[in-house]
């Protein structure tokens, strides 16, 4: 494992100059963001249930566990008022949607910058090559375009290898924060529609006790 490091990992790196630093720092920002986010929709969204179900579910929280159960009691709190019953479920979006979509902006940064990054060590490798070429004294013009040459490659390449499954994230995370947005309107729809029939109901008592 050393011998690999040494006459592998460890030429590339020092080929790939001082951008390598800041590479690698962005490729540990999008994975450690990009896992936990995908993470967290997962287990908040638990998996795929049917309309029936579902209403079933929320007519009893109890058969759900984790995050979604605490959604379905918080917006039945609402109950009877239709509107106290949006507003828990606009509460709930802020919470959980706005705050997946706040972090998901943050990682397409992440993701986008590191091209970027890479494009830039590309300029200074092609940089270091023009100088070698400028200087001119046999050996040294060749060490030095190499090492430009060298310098431009890696970083880009680097870039595009952080950036590509940052992507695939990116595209993941925006179906299941899709698909939890989903859920959430399916639950407001059940619990709203429960409101209006309590309304309903108190309207008609109300009307048979004026009429007697």
């Amino acid at each position: 494992m050393t011998e690999f490091f040494q006459e592998s990992f460890l030429p590339i790196w020092k080929s790939g100059g001082l951008l390598m630093y800041p590479l690698v720092g962005l490729a540990m920002l999008i994975f450690y963001t990009g896992v936990e986010m995908i993470v967290y929709l997962k287990d908040l969204a638990g998996p795929k249930i049917s309309d029936a179900e579902l209403e079933s579910c929320v007519e009893n929280p109890e058969k759900l566990k984790g995050e979604i159960r605490s959604i379905v009691e918080f917006g039945k709190g609402g109950l009877p008022c239709t509107r106290d019953v949006i507003n828990r479920f606009t509460e709930v979006r802020n919470e959980h949607i706005h705050r997946v979509e706040r972090r998901r902006l943050m990682l397409a940064i992440f993701v986008g910058a590191a091209p970027l990054t890479g494009l830039l060590g590309t300029v200074m490798g092609m940089l270091e090559t023009f100088k070698g070429l400028a200087i001119s004294t046999g050996g040294q013009t060749i060490n030095l375009v190499a090492g430009g040459i060298s310098q431009a490659l890696i970083t880009t390449q680097l870039g595009l290898i952080i950036a590509i499954p940052g992507y695939v994230m990116i595209n993941m995370i925006e179906k299941r924060l899709n698909s939890l947005d989903s859920l959430i309107t399916r639950i407001e729809s059940i619990v709203a529609r429960k409101s209006r029939h309590h309304n309903t109901q108190d309207l008609k008592r109300h009307e048979t006790q004026a009429a007697v």
